[in-house]
């Protein structure tokens, strides 16, 4: 299924841009809105209804069976990083192994979905994909963690439609407290910071 799955998040990104861009007459969205409802509800057939979760739809993965998996395979599901939601923008995340620690780097471009200001990415879009790169880092290193602080900081503007770069690493380890830091790039501009501290839960470790 997974290919397939692929392809329908893919295709439903498409539309979703689409409809973000449409400019055409009252009558032809009206005849487009009635195709989409049709399809929308012949989706709905096949959802389901239980615990859900980034890592598998039924909420099955054991949390701590990541082995070297890539954090897009193994949150599938994220609404930052992942290939099966179709709000996550389609990034391609790397994992580092150069470090004590494992670092992640995630390429990609954020298109009109995501506008903030004119031609900028929303300030609120990029937190969550901070907050998402830096639980993959946590991922890669076999930490469960969840968010107890993120800190955003913005230097400069994020355009959207241009190729961004995201790097994360894990700066040191207190207790039962992970401290994370990411980078947002275009370019030589880094256009913003992020630090956060994760607190590890024993459900996820």
């Amino acid at each position: 299924m997974s290919n397939e799955l692929k392809n329908l998040n893919e295709a439903t990104r498409r539309l979703m841009k689409g409809v973000r861009l449409i400019d055409t007459s009252n009558e032809v969205i009206y005849k487009l809105s009635q195709k989409i409802s049709e399809i929308a509800s012949e989706v709905e057939e096949y959802s389901y209804s239980g615990v859900i979760a980034q890592g598998s739809l039924k909420n099955d993965k054991n949390p701590i069976e990541r082995g070297d998996q890539n954090p897009s395979e193994f949150f599938p599901y994220s609404p930052a990083v992942g290939p099966f939601n179709p709000i996550a923008p389609p990034l391609k995340v790397e994992v580092i192994n150069e470090a004590e620690y494992k670092e992640i780097r995630a390429f990609g471009k954020l298109d009109g979905v995501y506008v903030g200001p004119p031609d900028l990415v929303q300030g609120g879009v990029i937190a969550l994909l901070f907050d998402d790169i830096m639980g993959s880092v946590l991922v890669v290193n076999n930490c469960g963690a969840m968010t107890g602080t993120l800190e955003v900081r913005y230097e400069k503007p994020t355009p959207i439609g241009k190729e961004l770069l995201w790097t994360g690493k894990i700066e040191k380890i207190e207790g039962r407290k992970i401290y994370v830091s990411a980078d947002l790039w275009e370019g030589e501009n880094r256009t913003a910071i992020a630090t956060g501290i994760f607190v590890k839960v024993d459900l996820l470790s």
